[in-house]
């Protein structure tokens, strides 16, 4: 028996525009609304999903069109497995790629900044919830669980497992279609 923690394919969303801080505000919003683009899914990516049971998936368009495009049906569809939001810090003059804004906005978060958004500590919290669904549903149906999710919620949800006695058996680094069992 074993959980697969899958990180979505990469949205469809233009991102390579520098951008102002307060433009961050709507680029998550419609980061958040993206399905994924054309590219597939890795052969990597498919061959770990061969023989699983019972599919898990937060509730973001990006998580369950990367679902469908493993030709899988979410039996579970739950916001807990949800992505950490991002506070968006007001930084005049400065405009940096929305990715690069989005590395300096959750470095800001995990030292405790978290404004108007989840804190790093409620985000452990539904990590450990996560965890905990996924590792019943393992448990009680006997059956390998696919959790198609979110690259940083999906690390935390791996703490908590591994603290739950659960073993890493491979891990393909953090990128978009990468996983860890």
């Amino acid at each position: 028996m074993k959980i697969i923690l899958m990180r979505h394919g990469k949205p469809a969303l233009e991102n390579g525009r520098a951008l102002f801080a307060r433009d961050m505000t709507h680029w998550i919003a419609s980061y958040d609304l993206a399905e994924i683009g054309e590219e597939m899914a890795t052969s990597q990516a498919i061959a770990a999903v061969r023989d699983i049971g019972l599919a898990a998936t937060s509730t973001a368009p990006r998580a369950l069109t990367s679902l469908a495009a493993l030709d899988l049906a979410p039996t579970i569809k739950d916001a807990v497995f949800c992505e950490a939001a991002l506070p968006v810090v007001r930084v005049p003059l400065l405009r940096l790629s929305p990715f690069a804004w989005a590395f300096v906005f959750r470095l800001l978060w995990l030292c405790g900044l978290a404004k108007d958004t989840e804190s790093y500590a409620q985000a452990r919290q539904r990590s450990r919830q996560a965890a905990d669904t996924l590792a019943a549903l393992a448990e009680r149906n006997g059956e390998n669980v696919l959790l198609l999710g979110h690259g940083f919620m999906n690390r935390l949800i791996a703490k908590h497992l591994r603290r739950q006695g659960w073993a890493e058996g491979a891990n393909s680094g953090s990128g978009y279609w990468s996983f860890a069992v």
